[in-house]
Parts: C-alpha cells; structure tokens; sequence
C-alpha cells in the first residue's frame, strides 16, 4: 500500500505537467478563444418584418421551438429535458426576457453562443448545437436574433440539470472540449444550400450520426447512422446509398410530408417533420434532397445483426413469427410485405427491416406507430401496439421474421433482447 501511495505522489508532477502542456497546446490552437466573451459594440439588428419572417423561417427550420419549449409551456421559454447517458438536460429560456431569457444579450453575445457554445453564464452542454450552427452566415443568426427578440417576453426558469459527477460542473466542459472539440472556422455562406442547411441550420448529424463512448461524434461517423442519445430510436444512414430508392423529388416532398411509397417518419423523425420540415420552402427541400443523395456511403459499422448475402434473402426462420406476421400484420403491411401505397408502409427494404440495430422495429412492435400529420399527409394512418397483445418471445419470433423476410438482416433477437430493449425504450 504505501509502495502505491508513493508512485501515486511521484506521478501527480508527471499528470500536472501533462494537462498544463495540453492546456497549453489547447489555446495555441485557439481552443480558449471562445471563453472570452465578445464586447458589446453597440451594433443594432433591424427588426422591419421582412427580417422578422426570415428569422422565423429559419428558427422554424432550425428546430429551435422543439428544443426550447416544455410540453404545455410557453414556446421558445425552455424548460424542455433531454436525457443523456449522464442525466438530464434541461433547455434554456430564448425569450427576450431580460433576467430569465436573452433580453439582455447583445448580437455579439447571442452570435457567440450560437457558434461557441458559451454564453453568459458558461459553457453549454452540448446537447446544443453549437458545432453546426458555427457555420451560419451573420445574417442569418442576426434574422434569427431578431425573431426571437420579437417574441412575447417569459419569466420561465427552466429546472436545474439533473447530472452526474463530475458532468454537473460546467468547468468540466472546459476538458470534454479539449479532448473532442476544435472551433470551426469563421462562418461563410456555403454555395451548396442544401449542405448549408444539413450540416449546419438543420444539424442533422446530432441524431444521423454514430457517436463515441464520451459522446462526440465518433471519427468517421458524420451522418453515417447510430442509436439516438437517450431517446431509443435509431437513426439511418443519410447517403447517396441509403437513399437510392428516393428520386430526388420524393424525397423533398417526404421531408416536406413525412410519408413516401418507401415508409413513413415516426418517433422523433415525425416530431421534425411537424415541427420543422414541414415550414421547408420547395427550393430548400430539393436543395437538401441533392445533397443527401450526393453524400457517399459511409463504411460498415460493425454491428450483431449483419446482412445476408444475397442467395440468401428469404431465409427459413424458426418458431412461430411467419404464422404472427399472417394473423397480425400481413392485412395491412401484405403477404410480401408490399404494404398499400398511401396508407400503410411497405416493410420490404424499410428502415426498421434493413438497419443494422433492431431497436425500431421492436417499438414498432411493442408499441405501434402514428405517422405525422402534415399539409402532404392530413389523414395518417397508425399501426396499433403489441405489447399487451404478443409476448416477448412472440414479438422476437415476429421481429426476426420480418427483418430477415423483407430487410436481408439475420435477425436471431430472444425473449430476452426484447425485454432488454423494452427497459431501453422507457429509461
């Protein structure tokens, strides 16, 4: 023990001199930049209405009433929580409130939290997404200051993050980014609108991407799918592969609608379309659709459930599932699983069937689906639950069936996965 205890002393100089060589190389790179906060110049942003619709448009576009309103609470006044894998979040207040909100803030000081992710009161989490919103043209976060300003003032104070040690001190962040986070270079409008607005307004990557065990996007993982944080849905990949069944205008309109011939948006995806997508001007939803097809396909994420080589794809699955799906699914979703274009989704090649986590399949299952209601989708259709219905073992046998049937995966999922995932789903 007091061998221990001595190499322990003698080590602390050697892990001092680490963090401050590291600190150091830190700052060199500009890494302590965005901690000093920018001086008030005194700079107006215009608030004639022409500005006020652009900024509504795209705070619209942005998503930032989703985030940013509690269920029942006022928009935009925060108070929303997001679970990690390190407790719960709680979204801040965007009112002009001048104690509670940003009613107070300068344009230089909202524009540098947008793009550094540290405002007045310290450094944010980052579940905000101050990563993709670096790269937004000073117009655009200037129209969208100004909405904001324009909205009714509320007094909401959000609850208190809920973390674990030691996440719940912000002067922890200061580390977290010096491991995996390097400001982005200064903001300039891109010419490709519709990478603009994926990688940066719309920050899509936040749920379309893989990330690592300390939560930055893992390397090589940018919009190549993953498990969303905290919420049990998982994301697909966003490329030109896994988008090859959508010609550049059905997808547009799926953004726009949240349905298609290929499957319709449930789980957040819907809450995206509703709350976001669905404001998407024509030319905006064309230009992201060509960016999306024009990304190439990320590599093979290692993964249980691999694809079936092609000989392969009507595999004999064992136990009971193909007998299930006749009984409880094929009225709706087809024999083949061909589904009825314009009402029920076709299974056959589906997200839930062909990705390579069977996490959305199994709550589909479990508990059902409703599609978004939507100017292109004003009378959706919804599938019912199971949970109550089938048994765990039940729905492994039917889950199995139709990833292996209609999405080539070898699907081997037990009584004992889906009860797993069920605790997943309602952590």
């Amino acid at each position: 023990m007091k061998t221990w205890r001595i190499a322990g002393l003698v080590a602390v100089p050697f892990v001092l001199a680490a963090l401050a060589i590291g600190i150091f190389l830190f700052a060199q790179q500009g890494g302590l930049a965005p901690y000093r906060l920018p001086v008030d110049d005194g700079r107006v942003v215009a608030g004639d209405a022409a500005t006020l619709r652009r900024g509504e448009y795209l705070a619209r576009i942005g998503d930032c009433a989703a985030c940013h309103t509690a269920r029942g609470g006022a928009a935009y006044a925060g108070g929303r929580g997001f679970a990690t894998g390190r407790g719960v979040i709680y979204s801040s207040n965007l009112t002009p409130d001048r104690e509670h909100g940003i009613g107070a803030w300068s344009i230089a000081e909202f524009a540098h939290a947008m793009r550094h992710g540290v405002s007045r009161r310290g450094p944010l989490y980052p579940v905000f997404p101050y990563e993709y919103f670096a790269t937004l043209a000073d117009a655009d976060i200037d129209a969208i200051y100004a909405y904001l300003r324009s909205l009714p003032a509320s007094a909401n104070v959000p609850p208190p993050n809920r973390l674990d040690f030691p996440a719940n001190l912000r002067p922890a962040l200061v580390l977290w980014r010096m491991l995996h986070y390097r400001p982005a270079p200064a903001a300039a409008t891109d010419d490709n609108r519709g990478r603009y607005l994926v990688d940066g307004l719309g920050h899509c990557a936040m749920c379309h991407s893989e990330r690592e065990p300390g939560g930055a996007l893992a390397s090589g993982g940018h919009l190549a799918g993953g498990r969303i944080p905290g919420s049990g849905w998982y994301a697909p990949p966003l490329d030109a592969k896994q988008l090859q069944r959508y010609p550049v205008e059905q997808l547009a309109a799926y953004l726009r609608s949240g349905t298609s011939d290929h499957g319709a948006a449930y789980g957040p995806m819907a809450e995206v379309v509703y709350r976001s997508l669905q404001a998407l001007r024509e030319d905006d939803a064309i230009a992201i659709a060509r960016y999306l097809k024009s990304i190439p396909a990320r590599r093979a994420r290692e993964a249980a459930f691999t694809l079936l080589p092609e000989p392969q794809r009507q595999p004999e699955v064992a136990g009971d599932g193909a007998e299930i799906y006749r009984h409880a699914c094929a009225d709706c979703h087809g024999n083949d699983g061909e589904g009825k274009s314009g009402r029920y989704p076709a299974l056959r090649d589906a997200v839930a069937a062909i990705a390579p986590d069977p996490i959305n399949a199994v709550r589909m299952v479990l508990y059902g689906g409703f599609a978004v209601t939507t100017a292109g989708n004003p009378a959706p259709y919804s599938m019912p639950p199971f949970v109550q219905q089938l048994s765990s073992a039940q729905i492994a046998a039917v889950t199995n069936y139709v990833r292996e049937n209609f999405g080539a995966q070898r699907s081997r999922l037990t009584a004992a996965d889906i009860e797993a995932m069920h605790g997943i789903v309602l952590d």
